[in-house]
């Protein structure tokens, strides 16, 4: 007497699932690289800041001048252990001189002032 009832999902129902769950995941992307982006320079600038540590208590336990040249063979032993010589991002840290901060070669990696 009636059309008859159709139980289940029609094929424009599905689309429409697959549509939302595709918006969602969308949605969400980047926010999780964003967030993987900002643990490795909180990481990076972690490991500058151990670094720069490292440098300052060669210089004084050495004597060195406050413009002498320093390498990572000279810190190596006043690292604190995990300290890594490469970036999270695949970076190169490089250490030149006392009146340098260490840097990264990834541009936004960067040791900021203490004042600052």
């Amino acid at each position: 007497m009636g059309l008859p009832k159709k139980n289940g999902f029609a094929t424009v129902d599905w689309i429409l699932v697959a549509a939302i769950i595709l918006i969602g995941v969308v949605v969400l992307i980047p926010y999780t690289v964003s967030e993987k982006q900002d643990k490795s320079i909180q990481i990076c600038v972690k490991n500058l800041r151990e670094i720069d540590k490292a440098m300052r208590i060669w210089q004084l336990d050495k004597g060195k001048p406050p413009d002498a040249a320093v390498t990572f063979a000279d810190i190596a032993p006043y690292l604190a252990d995990g300290v890594s010589t490469n970036c999270p991002s695949g970076g190169q840290y490089v250490v030149t001189g006392l009146t340098n901060p260490p840097s990264c070669t990834i541009p936004g990696h960067v040791l900021a002032n203490e004042g600052e």
